[in-house]
């Protein structure tokens, strides 16, 4: 079996903006009542290079508002007011890479912080989109949790692929090759980014839960690695990685079964493209294209059609 290197860096960061009408000077001062899980973590960062928190406007920012857009159709206004504001308190995390993931955790809770105080919009400068209002980050880590930029694009390319529905035509399953899907967010815990291409519309959920579940599998490894205090800064794997329904159920931070058909595990082929860019295909021995596979029952049933977190049944009650 053939492997892939890429290089480790020892820290990494991460940004998160706050956008309000009124950002006061020294917005940091805001996050000493903060109160919450994170409260001792925000504290004793605070001031460091782990979580600066700083007041910018439009006449200092080295990044540009207007490219903050909304993960989900519900938040395009968010995303709008976002895009129009001047003001912003910009929290800063410069952690080691294996302070993570709790350093990005830190970091995002006094963003949410900064959002409730300031009557504000809370952004993901790393993946570029707003994140949820009235959020407070959880303790334990979810990589559902907006972490991943994880996003489908507009449907059938906004209306214009006209791409024959494989569940009509069989023709359909390889009718188009719009898609390339690609992570934005693994890179703040040390591992290349993932993307897929050349997807035909009518897989793009499919594709987007293979991205998903192979970044869950490579950050449960990556953080194996890394508790072993490796002495080097290059790591190498394995280009054939061997999935399951746990990682499935991981990326969503749950225990809930969801059926896998056939129940062995499915595997991904993974390509270098860049030092900071792997690609994700279907296995070396596969015969077809990479839509023959998403369409096929090689996959979790799972993976075709779960959209958000598997819902858990809810337990009976008495009579």
């Amino acid at each position: 079996m053939a492997t892939i290197t890429f290089p480790v860096p020892s820290t990494t960061t991460s940004r998160f903006a706050v956008a309000a009408t009124n950002i006061p000077e020294g917005p940091a001062a805001l996050l000493r009542t903060v109160d919450g899980p994170y409260l001792a973590h925000i504290a004793g960062r605070l001031g460091t290079r782990q979580l600066q928190v700083a007041r910018e406007d439009l006449t200092c920012l080295r990044w540009d508002p207007g490219q903050i857009t909304a993960a989900r159709p519900e938040d395009r206004q968010l995303a709008r007011a976002f895009n129009e504001a001047e003001q912003f308190a910009v929290v800063t995390a410069f952690a080691p890479i294996t302070d993570q993931p709790r350093a990005v955790q830190v970091a995002r809770a006094a963003a949410y912080a900064l959002a409730e105080a300031t009557g504000g919009i809370a952004a993901d400068l790393v993946t570029g989109h707003v994140l949820t209002p009235s959020t407070r980050e959880r303790t334990r880590f979810v990589l559902a949790d907006r972490w991943l930029g994880d996003v489908l694009p507009p449907f059938r390319a906004n209306g214009r692929c006209t791409a024959a529905d494989p569940g009509v035509d069989p023709e359909g399953v390889n009718g188009c090759a719009c898609l390339r899907l690609r992570t934005r967010g693994l890179r703040r815990f040390g591992l290349p980014e993932l993307q897929i291409t050349e997807v035909a519309c009518p897989h793009d959920l499919t594709a987007l839960n293979v991205l998903r579940t192979t970044a869950r599998r490579l950050l449960t490894d990556h953080w194996s690695w890394l508790a072993t205090g490796p002495a080097v800064s290059d790591r190498a794997i394995p280009d054939a990685l061997d999935l399951t329904q746990n990682d499935f159920n991981d990326f969503w931070g749950t225990t809930r079964r969801v059926p896998l058909t056939p129940p062995s595990p499915f595997q991904v082929h993974l390509s270098p493209l860049t030092a900071r860019l792997i690609a994700v295909g279907p296995p070396a021995h596969f015969e077809g294209t990479i839509n023959h596979w998403l369409w096929g029952d090689t996959l979790p049933l799972g993976l075709h059609d779960a959209q958000d977190a598997p819902a858990s049944h809810p337990l009976p009650t008495a009579a």
